[in-house]
């Protein structure tokens, strides 16, 4: 009988899990609480044009991600981007036709449900895990592999297994990322530019340089230390403040044509555990993500190909 396996998140951790297992055969059915697919590797689109609002690039610094990267360039998924002012070393690449386009090539064939928000995992009489969701429909699958951020992990799975208490120790900062659009180009401005993370810009891109974009679009993601210290605001709030640091990168005043913000409570992992994965001392449980391995975009499928590896070895 072909195992099953659930996968909370359809984010790159879930993705390139999903991909592996279903690749060995198992029947996978990967559950994402939003309307589409990629987690922070997202892309909002508007009237406007489209933004990638989460994770800028994504890099291959280890031999299965080069590996990943090659395939789905080969694809046309996956496009290398060099923006001016590009402040690190390493080649970066960008999905097509944005961000989100890195996972959808991972997610084909596999049982996806989008709107799916899973609110408690239990094991039932014959030992199978049970996943309620939000709508009061119970699923049973022989494994579940969950890649939510930490705290989101933690209370679906620490009343399971103690062992999973653990994940209580990873830190992350959070990220206001505002969107905006022009009627006409911005000059004399790079590519990409770094400012302090306690200000609202510390990251400041032209999106529409990226391969596949069009339209004069700009993301600006406000520093984790100020972020944070408007956690609670409105977006409409918060706009003001990454339009103004856009400004001062430009200086001068600009009229964009759209302008919204939204915000990444879980944005960058500034303390991960330093573990690939966790499993459940039954084996039936597993959860991986970035905030286990470290900080980068690349971590999260590092992870997710670890959980699918203790699947597999079991």
């Amino acid at each position: 009988m072909t195992q099953s396996v659930a996968i909370i998140g359809a984010g790159l951790a879930g993705a390139v899990c999903a991909r592996a297992l279903a690749d060995a055969g198992l029947a996978v059915t990967v559950f994402e609480k939003s309307g589409g697919t990629g987690g922070r590797l997202s892309t909002r689109r508007s009237a406007a044009g489209s933004f990638d609002h989460g994770a800028q690039y994504l890099t291959g610094r280890s031999a299965p991600m080069r590996a990943l990267l090659n395939q789905l360039g080969e694809e046309g998924a996956v496009a290398p981007w060099t923006p001016k002012g590009k402040d690190r070393t390493g080649d970066w690449h960008v999905g097509l036709p944005g961000m989100s386009g890195f996972v959808k090539p991972l997610l084909g064939g596999i049982d996806v449900r989008l709107r799916t928000r899973i609110d408690a995992i239990a094991f039932d009489a014959k030992g199978r895990v049970s996943l309620a969701d939000a709508d009061g429909r119970d699923d049973r699958f022989g494994r579940v592999v969950v890649t939510a951020p930490a705290p989101q992990a933690m209370a679906l799975t620490a009343p399971l297994d103690r062992g999973f208490e653990a994940l209580r120790d990873i830190v992350y900062a959070p990220c206001w990322a505002g969107m905006f659009a022009f009627a006409e180009p911005v000059a004399d401005l790079p590519d990409l530019t770094r400012g302090d993370d306690h200000g609202p810009g510390a990251l400041i891109v032209r999106n529409s340089s990226k391969p596949g974009r069009d339209g004069a679009t700009f993301v600006v993601h406000g520093g984790g230390a100020w972020s944070a210290q408007h956690l609670e605001s409105e977006p409409e709030a918060i706009v003001p403040y990454l339009q103004g640091a856009l400004e001062r990168c430009a200086g001068q005043p600009l009229a964009p044509v759209h302008a919204t913000a939204h915000l990444w409570r879980h944005a960058r992992v500034d303390r991960a555990l330093g573990e690939s994965h966790l499993v459940s001392g039954c084996g039936r449980v597993v959860v991986c993500g970035d905030g286990l391995v470290g900080g980068r975009a690349e971590a999260a499928a590092q992870s997710g190909w670890a959980a699918a590896a203790a699947i597999l070895d079991r």
